[in-house]
């Protein structure tokens, strides 16, 4: 079973540090797509509610690490791939991708951001699982990064243990809104002495964001409307694929004192930024009560997935 750690609750700053700020009606849309997080759902409903003239996703360097092989991805996966900030279009009026707000705010300056957080510890398990299930083919495409995709195949405990994959295990949110950052390295995991400045920074930086929630909520929908402006449709899509039966494994044998502690770990600074943010979105909640509920529900989920 899940342990449920107090200090994975606790949130330094006041909820009114993250406002919001509204919609502009000329001005670009720039999703920061967090992986994991229900965006293709969220993308879809964006793509259909404002129908844009120009878009485009794809990815920047922060979710690689220090890999530089992108010569080896297939074609098509390495055209989704901007190595440098620079070669970004800045002539779309709708921007949904894995990149950091930095890469994103170097080309669209004032733009309406928005980007939602997931619980933290369900969204490291929806990550490892997601790996899990990619087939031989889908791996081929990705060239010599399949070798760290493949990470996901072993142990949760290894997959949260490896430094060479930790830009998609160590506090991935936190990462995505800072990088780069000297602080946070490529290949390794964030030290715990510069939490405290990290999480500060984060926080700074959510702020600059238009539009923030937590997909928890469930009144986000409604929030991302009103915010907008109109109607968007949300129907939960991508989930997260079965496990392959050479794979399989009863999930609570995965679930070691030792995993649970390293996915605490690899989430806490995350958590705080979630739990901020909850506390700001859903009044009147407790939200460690909500957090237990998640994450309960979601190793359910899990458990069916590794098993069925």
């Amino acid at each position: 079973m899940v342990r449920f750690s107090k200090l994975a609750f606790r949130a330094r700053r006041p909820p009114s540090v993250l406002p919001g700020s509204p919609h502009v009606a000329n001005a670009p849309i720039v999703f920061m797509h967090i992986p994991k997080t229900s965006g293709h759902a969220l993308i879809t409903g964006l793509r259909e509610a404002i129908a844009p003239r120009r878009m485009i996703g794809g990815h920047d360097r922060v979710l690689f690490g220090g890999f530089c092989a992108f010569d080896s991805l297939a074609p098509h996966i390495q055209d989704l791939i901007y190595l440098d900030p620079s070669d970004v279009p800045t002539d779309c009026d709708f921007v949904a991708a894995h990149m950091a707000f930095s890469t994103l705010q170097s080309r669209y300056g004032a733009a309406n951001y928005l980007t939602v957080l997931r619980e933290p510890l369900s969204r490291i398990l929806s990550a490892w699982l997601f790996g899990r299930a990619l087939s031989q083919d889908q791996l081929a495409e990705w060239g010599e990064w399949a070798d760290y995709l493949r990470h996901a195949m072993r142990s949760l405990e290894h997959f949260l243990s490896c430094p060479a994959i930790a830009c998609g295990t160590d506090n991935v949110s936190v990462r995505m809104l800072l990088w780069p950052h000297r602080l946070i390295p490529d290949d390794d995991f964030i030290d715990t002495c510069n939490d405290e400045v990290l999480v500060d920074e984060a926080i700074t930086r959510l702020s600059e964001f238009g539009f923030l929630d937590v997909i928890e909520n469930p009144d986000m929908l409604a929030n991302l409307q009103c915010w907008l402006g109109r109607p968007v449709q949300y129907a939960r899509i991508n989930e997260t694929a079965c496990t392959p039966l050479s794979l399989k494994r009863p999930l609570h044998n995965e679930l070691t004192p030792e995993t649970t502690d390293l996915l605490e770990t690899r989430s806490r600074l995350d958590q705080r930024l979630w739990t901020l943010l909850a506390r700001h979105r859903i009044r009147g909640a407790c939200v460690e009560k909500l957090q237990r509920r998640v994450i309960l529900r979601n190793t359910a989920r899990h458990s069916w997935l590794m098993m069925a």
